[in-house]
């Protein structure tokens, strides 16, 4: 009998810690932070930090190398695409072609312009070697890492 009442509380534990690092994964992603997890074992956390800095340990000077050619080359097209959505409508809405929600909403001539912007950025950034994951998570990094900063804007000074 003690094995029957046992179970039922190891997987009540184990469901309650998933639920646990389900919503740690959903916040960091809102939150723009990368949670860590500290355990003695296995099944139980003892603490649970939070830090955006891990970013930055995590890219290589090859992959700043590609951001900032990517961000280069993409540049002109995006001061294009605003200057043309501001003649048509007199103010740019956000535009984040990573959510497409961003772009259904616009109307069918704006869209069209934002959505060749995208579709070019995106393009460049695969062909400078990067998902667009990994730019967007460079793009986050640099706002709360100023060392990621100072490379990403050497890269581009070298690649002027």
């Amino acid at each position: 009998m003690v094995i029957a009442h046992q179970v039922p509380f190891r997987l009540n534990r184990l469901l309650s810690r998933s639920l646990l690092v389900g919503v740690g994964a959903a916040a960091s992603v809102l939150l723009g932070v990368v949670p860590s997890f500290h355990s003695s074992s296995v099944i139980s956390f003892d603490s649970i930090s939070f830090s955006n800095a891990a970013y930055a340990q995590s890219i290589s000077d090859q992959d700043v190398l590609n951001y900032a050619r990517s961000v280069l080359a993409i540049e002109p097209l995006r001061q294009a695409a605003y200057d043309d959505i501001k003649s048509i409508s007199g103010s740019v809405p956000r535009i984040e072609c990573h959510r497409p929600s961003s772009l259904n909403d616009l109307p069918g001539n704006i869209r069209q312009i934002a959505v060749n912007y995208c579709n070019q950025a995106i393009a460049i950034v695969e062909r400078n070697d990067l998902t667009i994951t990994q730019f967007n998570s460079i793009r986050v990094a640099q706002d709360a890492d100023s060392g990621l900063l100072t490379r990403i804007q050497r890269a581009i000074m070298q690649l002027r």
